[in-house]
């Protein structure tokens, strides 16, 4: 089900009065308070009832209705201007900050040709053949780090599994040294408040840190990787043509940045609301259990319902139609992945988790051009977790109500304490 961007309809979609007011306040509620991260989903509801295509009073545009979000991924026109963007957002001196320049820079903000360019250079290392080869590695990543929770009885669950193990994957493949990786974890975590909505003076000098010390650590394993190449991402990166292009030193700097920051931060909040998710719907988690056939769809519907990245950011190249409404150019756009996933014109009853759902057509790994290049990376660990905890375990319990960081965007638990019963 999409929509045509590029067609008015005759009657457009009513906003103004009490509506767009109300509108605002439910996206002042989404963004700066402590219970819109911990529950925005009845939020995202109402402005998708009376204002799926809103120009806030902060300036931007939220599109929250699932046809109006995947036809605007898929819009051409819809696009990255990351210097427009973050001079809006930041100010006039943003390129004074180290975290500010590796976003401008990042293959996730550049545009086709030169995006098409990039992606395809790197696409190789995220093949189906090439994932579906790590599957007996990852499995036993995941039977590794989860024999410590077993032998505790539990504990946090975030921290010590949902976090190194996809951790340990990327970087693996990547080529960074198992017993380094961990001290990228903080770092990359600082650095990617910027993607957020909202993000404090703090928060920013946080990432500005954290750009620097991974800059810092890439430049050095780049360079040893020249000189001494293995079997790894980075070293066929460096090595790496597509009709005869190679990556500058930058880009490559760039990517590696990228690949890590991609790669762990959205697997560790999927296995995390994944386990939630079953234990705050037991009738589930029985079925799942009872018939592991569903094991994959289960993880499909833990995307849906609670996926990863709440929203993505766009700018309009061109005065585009959304939903009714003309967006003129060079205006931030704002796609509500979360509330799409639970939109009743496309999901029935989209607020129930059911682990037997058929229609996996999510965005939560966005779409068209910019779609997630290592969605089937993702999927993998998370479909392979799901399957050794129920194997595992006979009883997972949450025994902490989790609390969430202050993000947005990227909407994940700070911890996630759990008690598991041993087979």
């Amino acid at each position: 089900m999409t929509t045509d961007t590029s067609a008015v309809p005759a009657a457009p979609r009513p906003e103004g009065g009490a509506h767009g007011e109300e509108a605002d306040a439910l996206v002042a509620q989404i963004v700066l308070t402590p219970q819109g991260r911990q529950d925005p989903y009845p939020l995202y509801q109402r402005l998708r009832e009376i204002a799926p295509v809103h120009h806030s009073a902060m300036g931007m545009w939220l599109v929250s209705a699932y046809d109006d979000v995947n036809a605007m991924l898929r819009d051409r026109r819809m696009g990255r201007d990351a210097p427009l963007f973050i001079g809006n957002k930041f100010g006039g001196d943003w390129d004074d900050h180290a975290a500010l320049r590796r976003m401008a820079a990042s293959m996730l903000w550049k545009n086709p040709p030169e995006h098409s360019r990039l992606r395809n250079l790197v696409k190789h290392a995220f093949t189906p053949r090439r994932v579906a080869e790590m599957k007996e590695s990852v499995a036993g990543l995941v039977d590794e780090m989860l024999d410590p929770l077993a032998e505790a009885g539990g504990g946090d669950l975030l921290n010590d599994f949902a976090f190194p193990l996809p951790l340990a994957v990327i970087t693996t493949l990547l080529g960074v040294p198992t017993e380094e990786a961990p001290a990228l974890r903080e770092p990359m975590r600082a650095f990617q408040q910027t993607f957020d909505i909202a993000i404090t003076p703090e928060q920013l000098r946080q990432a500005d840190e954290g750009a620097e010390f991974t800059d810092s650590y890439f430049t050095d394993l780049i360079a040893q990787r020249r000189a001494h190449p293995r079997d790894d991402m980075i070293s066929a990166l460096i090595e790496a043509e597509d009709a005869g292009d190679r990556l500058t030193a930058q880009e490559l700097l760039v990517i590696c940045n990228t690949v890590v920051g991609a790669g762990f931060e959205t697997a560790t909040n999927t296995i995390s609301n994944m386990v939630l998710a079953l234990h705050r719907n037991p009738d589930q988690e029985r079925r799942v259990r009872e018939d592991r056939t569903l094991v994959e769809t289960a993880v499909d519907e833990v995307l849906r319902c609670e996926p990863p990245i709440h929203l993505l950011m766009r700018t309009s190249l061109e005065d585009v139609v959304v939903g009714g409404r003309e967006i003129p150019r060079h205006q931030t756009v704002i796609a509500m992945l979360a509330s799409a996933n639970r939109d009743p014109g496309y999901f029935p009853d989209p607020d129930r988790f059911d682990v037997g759902r058929q229609d996996a057509s999510h965005l939560s790994f966005g779409a068209g051009v910019h779609h997630c290049l290592g969605w089937s990376l993702a999927k993998l660990e998370a479909d392979l977790t799901l399957a050794r905890l129920l194997e595992r375990f006979t009883r997972i319990e949450v025994t902490e109500e989790p609390e969430y960081r202050p993000l947005v965007t990227m909407r994940g638990m700070k911890a996630l304490q759990v008690k598991v019963t041993n087979r």
